[in-house]
């Protein structure tokens, strides 16, 4: 199962990452707007980060679950 890490001190960049641990995807948010990019696919706007969340999860065909600190 695809889960949601934040990555090591950064406020809004987070690595979508397989069961192995290896990342396959980015939800990031920048001057308030959110983004997300799963494989070669290229990047795609959102919203919101759990539009972004949301968005890659339908890609993947798979819920992605968060894990680490807190939004």
């Amino acid at each position: 199962m695809a889960r949601l890490e934040r990555a090591l001190d950064a406020q809004s960049l987070y690595w979508i990452k397989d069961g192995e641990g290896d990342r396959i995807g980015i939800v990031w948010g920048l001057d308030g707007e959110w983004r997300w990019s799963v494989g070669a696919h290229p990047s795609r706007p959102a919203a919101s980060f759990e539009e972004a969340q949301s968005a890659a999860a339908g890609v993947l065909g798979e819920p992605i679950l968060f894990k680490g600190r807190s939004r």
